[in-house]
């Protein structure tokens, strides 16, 4: 492969310094003159109707500004997902902005401005609401019975979709096969735990025009959104990119109670509102959707798939947000399209229930359906006495292979025999035990498990959102301005950018700097996630500063009485191939560009011409050219305390096929991330509600368990397999969100490994495991 002078090198973030100093880019710490400050009340019941809300004690209250409650706000359905188009009809338009019908616990039912935090709490209280309660329903499989309580009007059953996916006769399959396998797994409900809360603030000018700051991972999808729930044209409204944002993970995709309130509220005060979640309400606002899977596998003795059924439930909560979205992604990414097979089926179900909502979070479906496939994998192959890596490669797509779900596209690179070759080499999957290993109560075990196939955006897949604009323009300086509308959730994704810019116009990472942009002032982008930011932001950046430095060039040729095809530009200097001493410095050629057209010099008037004139500046706004599959082997290395049933990570191997590695600090920082939130996933995070009133009991850091440093691994090797992907920015694709779909069966095949125990729902905690050595 091609070296680089900015691509590849794990360069500095250049707002590293702003952050451990306060972060003043952070939404959370906007402030305006006059702002007001917003709360909600919420419901305490999981299932009710309003009969009746007063608010007049409340609207008395010195400090008071403004109170809504459901009559004073629209009541039209809406569904809140940032990357599809308001009126899809793949979207269930079924949530009101304050509603008198009340479906989980935390459900908002009025909202108060106030001059400070502490006025605006006191005024909650001072809100008379008479509830009927109803009879409440959390376990999706209940809700589906007759006679279970209706939770949606227009749900039959409380099932929200049933989608399916079939190829092959997968009877004839069953029939083929030497053996069957069946199993139920199920994974859990678990929050994002990303550390900046969802805040906003709005203000509204005379004219009823809104200017808009908030924690979110797109603010095109903010606009449209806010637009829609208000009946506001999408002009009216501007929503300011935030420099970076405290995390997202999937979880600030989507429109939330406050922005829209903080919304009307500064309408009716004609003040900036600001409104911000506490942490509980953060965790009852998004998790990841729970789910159990029943599979059904058909092989023949050596190992070849010959039939795959599978059947998904999903607990979408009070409303469908996400979950029709989630659960096809589940479906097609991490069970129909992983592996070959000829012969396989999949239905799905989503159910409503009166739990919290279901969001978005990183991997968004495919994590649930790894943890089923990958274990029943493992669980296969100890029947058939195979190598789990035999087994994986022998149904592996291969690097040449038509895309199995985006048909248009192919498997240009795709390197997963790689990823577990390499990755098996550095664990010692060779020497690994098939008895369990260890000294006296500890076993240790080594467990493997694949993420084959994933995207790089969402080109291809239906009624989503996928392409990106960007405008690089030069200075006289010779530094570079990039403006897009792409989020930086602290993962990097400015510092790449910056990169790709840097790389195609020739010159330093640190000569170019992220810019301020908005809804009004730059080309339209889809949001980050998707694991898309690197690949298709990334074609865009690229794009636009190939233009920019086309231009370069041609100014550059005017000046030097050169054919621009003859010149090149690196580290900052414009040259002549082949001659590098006639040259100008990037500087230079921008300053002559934009100098006026005749100059006054010591021997008087010059005149310079008509085509060097005008700013150096590059525009683009395009879809990708693919949507190309990073893919990924990770083997875990566990220790399992067999008289406490504790599990402790000791060693990761985790090896991906990410194409072209932009920034490998970067990449190395998501793999780790990745695992930790793994971790989290496999043995402990589980979000927990009350069982009579389905009130969440784990809403802060203290009752929610997630790994800290003392639970991470020592060590944490990273590999990356550079298949350099022909359509992307200097041969890279995505990588995010594989780093956290494999973990939970790779520990649980490694536990497997050490004490022979198989855990089939999440998590894997030590109770489980004393359970299955038949000590409790």
């Amino acid at each position: 492969m091609a070296k680089f002078d900015v691509v590849g090198h794990s360069v500095r973030r250049p707002d590293a310094y702003d952050k451990v100093t306060g972060g003043r880019g952070f939404p959370v710490n906007v402030t305006l003159p006059g702002m007001l400050h917003a709360r909600m009340l919420r419901s305490p019941y999981a299932h009710a109707r309003i009969r009746s809300i007063n608010a007049s004690a409340a609207e008395k209250l010195a400090g008071v500004k403004a109170v809504l409650t459901p009559g004073d706000v629209p009541q039209k359905k809406f569904s809140p997902l940032f990357f599809m188009p308001t009126e899809s009809n793949e979207l269930i338009r079924d949530l009101v902005l304050l509603s008198e019908n009340i479906r989980y616990a935390g459900q908002p039912v009025a909202a108060v401005a106030a001059s400070t935090p502490d006025i605006a709490e006191a005024a909650l209280d001072l809100i008379d609401v008479d509830y009927e309660e109803l009879t409440a329903v959390f376990d999706p499989e209940e809700a589906m019975q007759p006679g279970a309580p209706r939770i949606s009007p227009t749900a039959a059953n409380n099932i929200a979709r049933t989608p399916t996916l079939s190829r092959g006769d997968l009877e004839a399959g069953f029939r083929e096969a030497d053996e069957i396998f069946e199993g139920t797994y199920c994974t859990q409900r678990v929050h994002t735990c990303y550390m900046e809360p969802r805040v906003c603030v709005v203000d509204s000018d005379m004219q009823g025009n809104l200017t808009v700051y908030a924690s979110v991972q797109h603010i095109f999808g903010l606009r449209e959104k806010l637009a829609y729930v208000l009946s506001r044209p999408e002009s009216g409204i501007k929503v300011v990119k935030s420099p970076y944002i405290g995390g997202g993970f999937g979880s600030k995709l989507d429109l939330v109670y406050i922005e829209p309130l903080a919304a009307l509220l500064s309408l009716k005060t004609r003040r900036p509102v600001r409104m911000e979640h506490t942490r509980y309400e953060d965790f009852i606002t998004n998790a990841r959707h729970p789910m159990k899977v029943y599979l059904k596998t058909g092989v023949k003795k050596d190992g070849t798939f010959t039939a795959r059924y599978a059947k998904t439930i999903v607990d979408t909560g009070a409303y469908a947000t996400h979950g029709p979205e989630v659960i096809m992604v589940h479906a097609v990414f991490s069970f129909f399209s992983a592996y070959r097979c000829p012969h396989q089926k999949w239905d799905g179900v989503v159910v409503y229930t009166n739990n919290m909502l279901g969001g978005a979070f990183r991997g968004y479906g495919a994590p649930q359906g790894c943890w089923a496939v990958e274990s029943q994998i493992d669980e296969i192959c100890h029947g058939l006495k195979m190598d789990p890596l035999e087994f994986r490669l022998k149904n592996a797509h291969h690097e040449g292979d038509a895309h199995p779900f985006l048909k248009q596209f192919t498997l240009a690179s795709y390197r997963l025999a790689d990823c577990i070759n390499q990755g098996a080499e550095r664990i010692g999957w060779k020497n690994r035990s098939r008895t369990p290993s260890g000294a006296g109560t500890k076993r240790r075990g080594i467990g493997v498990a694949c993420h084959p196939l994933w995207v790089s955006g969402c080109v291809g897949l239906p009624d989503i959102y996928e392409h990106s604009g960007a405008i690089v323009k030069l200075n006289r300086d010779g530094t570079a301005d990039l403006a897009t509308a792409t989020i930086d959730m602290g993962t990097g994704q400015n510092t790449t950018l910056c990169q790709i810019a840097a790389e195609e116009l020739g010159i330093a990472a640190e000569s170019v700097r992220m810019s301020y942009a908005d809804t009004d002032t730059v080309p339209f982008d889809a949001p980050s996630h998707a694991s898309r930011v690197t690949y298709s932001a990334g074609n865009a950046v690229k794009a636009a500063a190939g233009e920019a430095r086309r231009r370069l060039l041609q100014v550059a040729g005017e000046m030097l009485e050169a054919d621009a095809a003859d010149l090149e530009v690196r580290k900052g200097i414009v040259q002549v191939k082949g001659s590098p001493d006639v040259n100008l410095t990037v500087a230079e050629v921008v300053s002559r560009a934009e100098s006026p057209l005749v100059q006054m010099t010591a021997a008087g008037p010059k005149v310079t011409t008509i085509k060097e004139k005008g700013s150096i500046i590059g525009v683009s706004s395009m879809a990708p050219p693919g949507n190309p599959s990073p893919c990924a082997a990770e083997f875990v290395e566990v220790e399992v305390d067999t008289e406490t049933g504790a599990v402790k990570v000791l060693r990761v191997v985790y090896a991906h096929d990410i194409g072209r590695v932009i920034n490998p600090a970067a990449a190395q920082g998501q793999v780790e991330g990745g695992v930790q939130q793994g971790i989290g996933y496999a043995l402990m995070e589980h979000l927990q509600f009350d069982p009579g009133t389905g009130a969440c009991v784990t809403g802060d850091f203290l009752d929610y368990k997630m790994p800290t440093a003392v639970e991470m691994p020592a060590e944490i090797e990273s590999i990356f397999i550079e298949s350099d992907e022909p359509t992307g920015p200097f041969g890279a694709k995505g990588l995010s969100e594989v780093c956290l779909t494999i973990p939970a069966p790779a520990i649980a095949n490694a536990i497997f490994n050490a004490v022979g125990v198989r855990v089939r729902d999440l998590p894997i905690t030590p109770e489980k495991i004393l359970a299955g050595l038949g000590k409790l």
